[in-house]
């Protein structure tokens, strides 16, 4: 009945709300610092036209993940998230799934301009948000199919999509950096579900703090914010990164380090973070470690 009442265009208040611009941060860093990746190693200039169209690609997509999110979401953010646009009744759930397909439409958009590489990245990724969120399928009902469904499109295709920019991703150097980030929000992507685990508890969800508990679920993301980046020297010793092994050695020992902060922050404090979205040290250190990790291999093929 709330929803058949809202008869007024969504404001700009509204569709941030939707879009959560906070959230669009890392996947337009990730592009933007895959593409440098890709622009050293290949020795092409970086900045190009086409590499505005692809950050705003990346911004759309992840901006239609979360309208899709919060719209096949909305009982289970009327328990842990109340204050955001559906469950406030500030939209209704035709006109925030409407602002998810223009969002999705505009990504693909931008997307064909860039090369068809960079739109098959993206279209596996919308195709992942949609199917994590919307039913029949509804991979968050399921621990492994959610995992999968966030790590792929976040982690292993940020940077393989970034190197689609410049040229088709055929060489080992963007899948090495893609597996590292893959493995790295396998973990931390969990970080997000401690504090929702009251709604996703009451709604079916099996994310990692309703299957373990808060401390468990705690124990098993710890390593993953650490061990994932000791793969870039190794993978550097093995030929599939192009630069200097020692360098990857000093990019991983300073993200290990911070890493272990974050883990240290995470396993003192687990049950804190089941009370805070973002406030939490170790959920803001997770997404300082995601910055990180892109902007560091960036330098490190660019130096």
């Amino acid at each position: 009945m709330r929803e058949a009442r809202l008869t007024s265009a969504p404001t700009i208040r509204v569709l941030s709300g939707l879009a959560r611009p906070f959230t669009l941060l890392a996947p337009v860093v990730g592009v933007l610092c895959g593409s440098a990746v890709a622009a050293a190693a290949l020795d092409r200039p970086w900045v190009s036209p086409v590499l505005l169209a692809a950050c705003l690609s990346a911004a759309c997509a992840t901006a239609a993940s979360n309208a899709w999110n919060q719209v096949f979401d909305v009982d289970i953010d009327r328990v842990n998230k109340p204050h955001r646009p559906l469950p406030a009744g500030a939209v209704g759930r035709r006109a925030a799934m409407g602002f998810g397909f223009v969002c999705a439409v505009g990504a693909l958009g931008l997307a064909i301009v860039v090369s068809l590489s960079f739109l098959a990245c993206v279209a596996v990724g919308l195709g992942a948000a949609w199917f994590y969120s919307a039913p029949p399928p509804r991979l968050k009902r399921s621990l492994p199919g959610a995992l999968l469904a966030i790590a792929v499109p976040r982690g292993l295709l940020v940077p393989v999509a970034g190197w689609a920019v410049f040229a088709v991703p055929d060489r080992t150097d963007p899948w090495a950096l893609g597996l590292v980030a893959f493995l790295f929000v396998l973990g931390a992507a969990a970080t997000k579900d401690f504090s929702d685990v009251r709604g996703d508890r009451a709604h079916g969800c099996r994310t990692l703090p309703v299957v373990l508990g808060v401390r468990r679920a705690a124990t098993v993301v710890a390593p993953f914010l650490v061990f994932p980046f000791l793969l870039y020297p190794a993978f550097g010793a093995l030929g599939w990164l192009d630069v200097p092994v020692w360098r990857l050695a000093l990019l991983a020992g300073v993200l290990g380090a911070f890493g272990v902060a974050t883990a240290t922050w995470l396993l003192r404090d687990a049950e804190g973070l089941a009370h805070a979205e973002q406030g939490h040290p170790a959920w803001r250190g997770m997404y300082l470690l995601l910055l990180g990790m892109h902007v560091g291999t960036a330098l490190v093929y660019a130096l």
